[in-house]
């Protein structure tokens, strides 16, 4: 993870233009971002309507 955060950084303060394969790795990190957020996203939402709707009254 250390290593990702580095190399961000370093792709960020970049000031010359990014060619293919930076835009490449750089799309990569987002995709694995909102791939690993959105599951535990998706669990979090699910647990928070089940409770919600298990305590409307019946």
């Amino acid at each position: 993870m250390n290593f990702v955060k580095r190399l961000s950084r370093r792709l960020i303060r970049d000031e010359r233009g990014l060619s293919a394969v930076e835009y490449a790795v750089l799309g990569a990190m987002i995709v694995g971002a909102i791939v690993t957020v959105g599951g535990n996203f998706e669990t979090q939402l699910g647990a928070a309507f089940t409770s919600m709707f298990n305590a409307i009254p019946k």
